[in-house]
């Protein structure tokens, strides 16, 4: 695929000015790690909404729980026999689905002060997602997927075709989500403005990976060769990248995007703000994960030798978040507020870091810091994560 001229330069002066960030005045952003759980089970999928904090406790094969932090105390939410999972959190608001038996999931939405069952049939409703009061899930409504909306007072049924439509996203009242047409025909993106329902892709490449914010829509689509970036900003369609190496994972915040993108050595993180894209890192190691609110941005770094830390970027500088264990992984980020889970040795547990300030930075530090590697799982914890990533769709 090719770019517009002037997009195309604009991309290319923007990776040509990486962020090696300004020498001398540069302020590093210190961070205060609290460690929300210590106990003997993993605990994990955490995510976070201000100082908010929601994740998924396993606490034996068949049962897991929802615990919620409220940035003082932490509440468990569910306590039963059967799995409840994949919580997301909103404000206040925390929805996840619990398997009523092992055919039939349920969507549940916590409000800050009672929790509501939101569907009752006997298909699976799985995978929900909130903003504000707006709930968005996939069910099995007997022959395929179609995607349904709760918006605070009622359910409505979005889509009703003969084909399979999967893992919504939403901003407000606007959602995004992947339809399959057909065994045989690549996935293609929906997006659903509150009123009217628009497919925006028709071509002849599988599409990954949708993200909105707002108006705005990212994902990731091959051009034939390898994977590419694109934007929808309400209007009209952009392509962020064009290259001979795979972009992927994108996510949005506003206008402002950030994806992993692949090197001949490594991955590295790149953002684009709306005008100029900037790489972020520049290293022989793996950075990914990546997530952003605003202008931060948050990512893993692995440097292959089962090691891997949290870096944080405001905007100017790039700062080193997670500071004891070796093992830290899938970050999620709410303003400056960073959650992610860390083995300890023994489990999975959950760490919260808020920034407590900001201390100018030499210039050695600042290039040496962009040269940090991350330390990441052994092989042990990635046969662990891979059976939950099955498990729960991830």
């Amino acid at each position: 695929m090719r770019l517009h001229p002037m997009i195309y330069a604009a991309v290319l002066a923007g990776i040509g000015a990486i962020a090696f960030l300004n020498a001398g005045q540069a302020k590093a952003v210190t961070f205060t790690p609290t460690q929300l759980t210590n106990n003997s089970f993993n605990d994990v999928l955490p995510q976070i909404s201000g100082s908010n904090v929601v994740w998924q406790s396993e606490q034996s094969i068949n049962s897991a729980e929802i615990f919620f932090y409220d940035g003082k105390a932490t509440t468990q939410l569910t306590n039963n026999s059967y799995e409840d999972a994949f919580p997301q959190i909103s404000g206040s608001n925390v929805v996840w689905h619990g398997g009523l038996s092992p055919s039939s999931f349920e969507i549940f939405l916590y409000d800050g002060k009672t929790t509501t069952q939101l569907s009752s049939n006997s298909f699976n409703n799985m995978f929900p997602q909130i903003s504000g009061p707006n709930v968005v899930w996939q069910g099995l409504d007997g022959h395929d997927h179609e995607i349904f909306l709760y918006d605070g007072k009622t359910t409505t049924q979005l889509t009703n075709n003969s084909y399979r439509d999967l893992l919504p996203k939403i901003s407000g009242s606007n959602i995004v989500w992947l339809g399959f047409l057909d065994e045989y025909s690549p996935t293609q993106i929906f997006f659903h403005d509150g009123t009217i329902t628009t497919q925006l892709t028709n071509s002849r490449f599988e599409k990954s990976s949708p993200q909105i914010s707002g108006s705005n829509v990212v994902w990731s689509s091959s051009d034939g060769h390898d994977d590419e970036i694109f934007l929808f900003d309400g209007k009209t369609i952009t392509q962020l990248t064009n290259n001979d190496r795979n972009d992927s994972n994108p996510q949005v915040s506003g206008s402002n995007v950030v994806w992993e993108g692949s090197t001949p050595n490594s991955y590295e993180i790149f953002l684009f703000d709306g005008k100029t894209t900037t790489q972020l890192t520049n290293n022989n190691i793996t950075d990914s994960e990546a997530e952003i609110s605003g202008s931060n941005v948050v990512w893993r770094s692995y440097d292959g030798n089962n090691h891997s830390k949290i870096f944080f970027y405001d905007g100017t500088t790039i700062s080193q978040v997670s500071d004891k264990s070796l093992f830290n992984y899938y970050p999620k980020i709410s303003g400056s507020n960073v959650i992610w889970e860390s083995y300890d040795d023994n489990d999975v547990e959950i760490v919260l870091a808020t920034p407590t300030s900001a201390t100018v930075s030499e210039p050695a530090s600042i290039l040496g810091l962009l040269a940090l590697g991350a330390f990441g799982v052994g092989s042990a914890l990635k046969s662990k994560q891979k059976q939950r990533s099955t498990r729960h769709g991830r």
